[in-house]
Parts: C-alpha cells; structure tokens; sequence
C-alpha cells in the first residue's frame, strides 16, 4: 500500500481549465497534500504556510504543486467546513495505514505520497521540498491538454512518457482561494483563506494515454478559478 500511495504522488495535474496545454521533461516534481479543516484551531497556520509555499514557488519557478483537502471529522464540532468531504477523510486514512501512523491529525502535510509532518513546520516542509525537488521521476506527461467548452465540466487529454506500470494519475480540480468567515466552532468569529482548494479529485490507473471528466456540479464551486 505504502508503494502505491507514493505513485499515487508522482505525476498531477491541478490546474485544468480553459485550453491549458503542457509538456514537460524528466524534471523533480513535488506534490504537496496539506489535510485541514476550518474547524480546526491549530489548522490556519499551516493553511498560511501552504498559501506562502505557493507563492515562492511561483516566484521561484519551482515544480511543487500544493493541494488543500479539507477533511469532515471536525464537522460535528459546530462547524460544517463547506471545502470538506468524506474521500478525503478516507485519504488520509489510507496514508496513516500505509505509513503506520497511529491515528489521523490535523493539519498534516504529505509530500510526494512518503513524507508526513505537522502541516505547520516550516523546517520539515523544507526538508521534505528539498529531497523531492532532487529525486527525478521515471514518468512524465509527454502531452497534457485540459479544455472547457459551452460549460460543460473541464475535459483532460493526457499521454504518458517513461516507465508508468502500476503507477496511478492524480487529477484535481481546485479552487485557487476561498475566504470564509466561521461562524461556529474553534475557528468561530475568525475570516479564514484557503488556497488550492480541492473540489474535484480524481485517480486512475496509468495508461500510455487517455481522458477524463470531470463531474459537472448543481452549484457553483469556485470563487476563483484556473
């Protein structure tokens, strides 16, 4: 399970709207999964942690894509996180097994599928950025085309380069920032902004090449889309 979690990782798309084309080398990538909930106290720190991580990386050029599941165990104390959902709960769980970790926490980071903390330390998410930002992939997208027409939920094309046996493709769709106010619960009275928020998320098994859709929803699901 640990094996799979970790190329669950190793190749991502988060950005999949409006005739986005890429390519892209046999280059380190580093995926960043940060498990938080608006009615967690200690969680607004790492969600600062994560918004400033994705600002340097911009900066900087680097290839680290961060992801915000917000999970819904914290939900029964008053506040409903409206970003949270059960599979990402069940995410994390599958983590905690395969790294034989006691329990589940919030906030939590993973990077690249083998590497956890708490999801506010800024030295072990160094630490973790810097040894995935060195270790270079067995698989890449050769082509990557994400498209949305009249509407209808984004619609991603990809073909695979390298070696992908038993590997898996993650796709997200995300919400690049959401402010909230709080009105109940350990984060009640407090305005809290998210940023790379999963909406959407989607794994399948990898293939030389394939497609994808995303679910069209009954309500809007962003504020700010890319």
């Amino acid at each position: 399970m640990k094996n799979t979690l970790i190329l669950l990782s190793s190749i991502i798309l988060t950005t999949v709207l409006s005739g986005f084309k890429y390519t892209s080398p046999f280059e380190p990538v580093a995926v960043i999964e940060l498990f938080t909930s608006q009615g967690c106290s200690s969680c607004p720190s790492a969600d600062r942690l994560l918004s400033q991580t994705i600002s340097e990386a911009k900066k900087d050029n680097k290839n680290i894509f961060a992801l915000s599941f917000h999970v819904d165990y914290w939900n029964r104390l008053g506040w409903a996180d409206p970003f949270s959902d059960e599979k990402y709960s069940q995410r994390q769980r599958e983590y905690a097994s395969a790294m034989q970790l006691r329990s589940v926490y919030t906030p939590q980071m993973v990077v690249n599928g083998s590497t956890e903390f708490v999801g506010s330390s800024s030295n072990e998410l160094a630490i973790a950025l810097g040894e995935a930002l060195n270790s270079k992939p067995s698989v890449t997208f050769k082509t990557l085309t994400a498209t949305v027409e009249n509407g209808n939920p984004p619609k991603v094309k990809y073909e695979l380069d390298g070696t992908f046996a038993n590997c898996k493709i993650n796709f997200a769709l995300v919400s690049l920032s959401e402010t909230t106010s709080v009105k109940r619960g350990e984060n009640n009275g407090r305005i809290l902004k998210n940023e790379n928020v999963i909406r959407q998320f989607i794994s399948i098994s990898a293939d030389s090449k394939g497609e994808i859709n995303f679910e069209k929803s009954p309500v809007p699901l962003f504020n700010n889309m890319a």
